[in-house]
């Protein structure tokens, strides 16, 4: 990932809570427009936000807040769809994004969890088509693991109930 444009998106995304309406709109139109023209680029640069615990926090959440609502939504027509896209992707990028939601899972301050919340909209998705298979038992492990800490076994079970 380029580390320029990686620097570009967290400054956009940091602008998603901003109290100008000039820069909010901007920032939004410049979002929904890298969803449109390249969107396996864009969800895996939110996923690579999102797991660097250097970044803000308000970058991070508003990139997992991103990436949930590129995976599922209220309408049932449209969280439909996004399941296809995102079973459309290339497995190498699934597994690439993957890697990253769960190893943010526990690294967040706040709540609820964006990392979590991905997890279980990407689970949402591929369960039921017979893929990740390993996930139910990896999460079991975050839970039970005495080596896990609070805030891991907290955003796990946070993944858990959102499934």
């Amino acid at each position: 990932m380029h580390r320029d444009t990686t620097f570009s998106l967290i400054q956009i995304l940091e602008k998603t809570i901003s109290p100008d309406r000039n820069e909010l709109e901007s920032a939004e139109k410049y979002l929904n427009h890298a969803a449109v023209t390249n969107f396996t680029t864009f969800v895996k640069m939110l996923s690579d936000v999102l797991v660097q615990g250097g970044n803000s926090q308000v970058a991070r959440m508003a990139a997992g807040l991103q990436l949930k609502n590129h995976l599922t939504s209220k309408d049932p027509a449209m969280k439909l769809q996004y399941q296809q896209k995102w079973l459309a992707l290339p497995e190498d990028v699934r597994i690439y994004i993957k890697k990253n939601i769960l190893s943010a899972m526990g690294t967040e301050n706040s709540r609820p969890s964006s990392a979590a919340q991905c997890v279980a909209y990407v689970a949402v998705a591929e369960l039921p088509a017979g893929q990740w298979n390993d996930l139910i038992p990896f999460l079991v492990d975050n839970v039970v693991n005495v080596e896990s800490t609070e805030m891991k076994k907290e955003a796990t079970l946070e993944a858990i109930d959102r499934c």
